[in-house]
């Protein structure tokens, strides 16, 4: 059985990825099998695809993943679109985190990125420590992951946020 817990090359961080569910938003069909073989790489077992907005926000509110992938360019409702529908105020999925990849990228374009409810943003193509660090920073924020206390073993902090619940360690 694969480790779950990971560290991309060059990378200090650990997460345990088997806790944590994504959903890849991409047209592109490459661009999803890339990122889903560095999430499985990485040991995450639940991994959830779309190819297009429309359907990525069904399948958000079906499945809840634990953190949303998505690009921004994309036929039907562009990635721009399913931000602002996921960060709805009345949306119930409005507090799963949001990851953006790109490969067209201004900073006036980055800024409305945050602006408009996403979480973080990475350039294609994406490299796995990149990847890791940004799903880190995530997990870091949204209060679902522990630095470790240099004791060798990492604190950690649940999905629920509580101390000793079974989550992402860093």
């Amino acid at each position: 059985m694969k480790n779950s817990r990971a560290t991309a090359i060059g990378s200090p961080i650990q997460l345990d990825y088997s806790a944590i569910s994504f959903l890849i938003v991409d047209d592109q069909p490459f661009s999803r099998h890339i990122i889903r073989s560095m999430l499985a790489g990485f040991g995450s077992r639940e991994l959830y695809e779309s190819a297009n907005g429309s359907e990525a926000l069904e399948l958000a509110h079906n499945a809840m993943p634990g953190i949303i992938i998505t690009d921004l360019m994309m036929p039907d409702s562009n990635g721009m679109k399913l931000i602002a529908k996921l960060k709805a105020p009345e949306s119930r999925v409005r507090q799963i985190p949001i990851i953006v990849l790109s490969g067209y990228l201004t900073r006036t374009g980055a800024l409305s990125i945050i602006n408009s409810g996403a979480d973080e943003f990475l350039v294609k193509p994406v490299s796995p420590k990149a990847l890791h660090e940004h799903i880190a920073r995530v997990l870091l924020r949204k209060g679902k992951a522990g630095k470790s206390s240099g004791q060798g073993q990492p604190d950690h902090i649940g999905a629920g946020g509580k101390p000793g619940e079974q989550a992402a360690y860093i």
